[in-house]
């Protein structure tokens, strides 16, 4: 089922483009598996790197500002049902500690899952426009860099002969091996050992 819907993602952003990837990004920071790191590069390798910024970017933050509205609403129970009790308390503390500084670095950094931040944000004191205000200014570079990535990726592929159709097919094999390594638990230990160093 998880591979399903991943492949359905990703088939949406190639065949609705910006407003696909607008929706995708929605979905990714609110219920989707698979990192948003991997949406971005496909998306990169697809469209024009500014419009990836643009639509990727205001479905980032659109899910974000969600995400903070349902665990400001729900509470403390809601987000640790989300992402669990260990790393609710973790990053509840290390973001009320460092505040914006702490979304603005966590928006950056593309290894750091988004979703976590944004739940955990809102059963803080932090107030909302401070909130958006980082995850805007800190999800501009991350979203550049990962568009980047994707274009000088496909174009190195086309280089050598490669055709879109195989690039994609080569996306929806990279989103099964995702899927495939998140469902054995490889991406929650990695995840784990990153935020373990980070808080």
């Amino acid at each position: 089922m998880k591979i399903l819907f991943e492949t359905a993602m990703i088939s949406l952003v190639q065949s609705y483009g910006q407003i696909g990837l607008t929706v995708v990004m929605i979905l990714q920071t609110l219920i989707a598996p698979i990192p948003s790191e991997a949406l971005l590069v496909f998306a990169g390798a697809f469209m024009n790197i500014y419009d990836v910024l643009v639509f990727g970017g205001f479905g980032l933050i659109i899910g974000s500002a969600i995400a903070f509205y349902i665990a400001k609403r729900g509470g403390r129970p809601i987000v640790v049902k989300i992402i669990g009790e260990k790393w609710t308390r973790k990053m509840d503390e290390w973001v009320s500690r460092h505040g914006t500084k702490a979304i603005l670095f966590t928006r950056i950094v593309p290894i750091i899952p988004f979703d976590l931040v944004s739940y955990v944000s809102g059963i803080t004191q932090m107030k909302f426009t401070n909130y958006i205000i980082a995850t805007i200014i800190g999800a501009i570079p991350r979203i550049l860099f990962l568009a980047y990535t994707g274009s000088l990726l496909s174009g190195v592929f086309i280089s050598f002969g490669g055709t879109m159709e195989i690039i994609f097919a080569l996306g929806v094999v990279g989103f099964i091996a995702i899927a495939y390594l998140d469902r054995k638990g490889y991406i929650g230990q990695f995840k784990n050992i990153i935020l373990s160093r980070l808080v």
